[in-house]
Order: structure tokens, then C-alpha cells, then sequence
């Protein structure tokens, strides 16, 4: 009698967890066809919750995206517009990146919070160089970069730092998680990583860095709402 007891609370058990696996892929079928960008952007950063790295050994961390969210898949051309004549906030990232998977989540709901219509999302990942030095300290390009990546670093240069460990400062690099703040055609702000504090992007921002980061974000976005300003026009 009690053996088949366990059988049958083992069969119960087993019955909840197919259940639950198969509303679970139910529920990410119908996200993934979904045509809405605000939930295939949810999606790109929540699937790597707690999933291995490149590495092997360490995990991704776990963060959770706002469905509601004002993400905008955008190309090339899209952004390049957006910098010429448009307004609008770029936020250049990928979801592998540790940094960006700590920024995302603020930018997302500070944009919500201030009404902010559209961030344009690029993922410039696939298309940046990848540069080293060889033995004798010189630069080698180990991957070039497109000729799109390029012309991004040309219209971005003065907002962006050098590429590290080539010991050359005119080398700049267009690192992410990096947000542009654009008011008409002019840059009025740029963030780039999330806060000095944050050493660690394996560790996820505290309660005190995340407000920091949300009010950085939330000043740049008050600049694209609401004012006519640069970096060298102060608001």
C-alpha cells in the first residue's frame, strides 16, 4: 500500500513539472512570436537569467525587464538619423554584457517613469573591431570592424573613452552599456557603464547605486523632453 502511495505522489509530482514546463514554453512560444518589441527585448535579457557563460563556469545574472517598456529594435541607418536630426535616447548594448544586463532594467523604467516614447535599441556587438598589442607593443587588428562601426565612432568621438591596454588614447572604442541623450539633432548627454561605485558587474547594483544610475538616466531624459540644450549649452 504505501509503495504505491509514492508511486502515485511521485507520478503527481512528475505530472506538475511537465505541466509546468509546458505552460512555461507556452508562455515564451507566444512571446517569441509576439510582434511587439517592448517583449523580445524582455525576452533577450530574461532567457540568460542564471545561464552559463561563454566560459562554462560562471552564470549570467538574473534581472528582470519591465514588459511595458519603450524599446525600439533600430538598424544603422536608424540611428544615424536619430544622431543627425531626431530625438530620441540610443542605447548601445547586447544582453551577453554584464554591465548592460545591470543598466537595462534602470533605463527601461526610468524611461517609463518619465514618458519618455521610444528608446532605439543597437546592438553593435557583431559589428565592432576587436584590437590588440603583439609582443612588441604594437597594434594588431585582430577582427576589423564595419565600415557602420566606424562612422559611429567618428560621430561619437568626443563622448567616448580609449580603447583599453592599446596605450594609445586616439584609439576610442565604442564600449556598452553606452546611452546617448539626443535633442534635435545635438547630443545633450551620454552615459557610459552604470556607477563609478559598481567594480563588479557580476555583483548586481544595490538599492543605493540603482537610484544613482535611475537619476542619471532621469536628468538625460528630462534634457530630451523638455529642454534645448547640449553638452556645451548647460540646460
Amino acid at each position: 500500500m504505501k509503495k504505491k502511495v509514492i508511486i502515485i505522489i511521485l507520478l503527481m509530482a512528475l505530472l506538475s513539472i511537465a505541466g509546468f514546463s509546458i505552460y512555461n514554453n507556452y508562455k515564451n512560444k507566444n512571446y517569441k512570436e509576439s510582434t511587439t518589441d517592448a517583449i523580445k527585448f524582455m525576452i533577450e535579457y530574461e532567457n540568460l537569467n542564471n545561464k552559463l557563460k561563454a566560459d562554462g563556469i560562471n552564470k549570467h545574472t538574473e534581472i528582470n525587464i519591465i514588459e511595458e517598456n519603450v524599446i525600439k529594435y533600430s538598424n544603422y541607418n536608424e540611428i544615424v538619423s536619430v544622431l543627425d536630426s531626431g530625438t530620441g535616447v540610443i542605447y548601445f548594448g547586447y544582453p551577453e554584457c554584464p554591465w548592460c544586463r545591470n543598466a537595462a532594467p534602470e533605463l527601461v523604467k526610468v524611461a517609463k517613469e518619465t514618458g519618455l516614447e521610444t528608446i532605439y535599441y543597437f546592438n553593435d556587438m557583431s559589428i565592432r573591431d576587436q584590437k590588440s598589442l603583439d609582443d612588441n607593443g604594437n597594434v594588431i587588428v585582430d577582427k576589423e570592424g564595419t565600415d557602420e562601426y566606424y562612422n559611429l565612432l567618428t560621430r561619437l568621438s568626443d563622448y567616448l573613452g580609449s580603447y583599453k591596454g592599446l596605450n594609445d588614447e586616439t584609439i576610442k572604442r565604442l564600449y556598452v552599456p553606452t546611452v546617448v541623450f539626443v535633442k534635435e539633432g545635438n547630443i545633450v548627454g551620454v552615459h557610459i557603464g552604470t556607477v563609478e561605485s559598481q567594480t563588479d558587474p557580476s555583483i548586481l547594483l544595490n538599492d543605493e547605486q540603482r537610484e544613482e544610475l535611475q537619476q542619471i538616466y532621469r536628468e538625460n531624459m528630462e534634457k530630451v523632453l523638455n529642454n534645448s540644450c547640449s553638452l556645451d549649452v548647460p540646460c
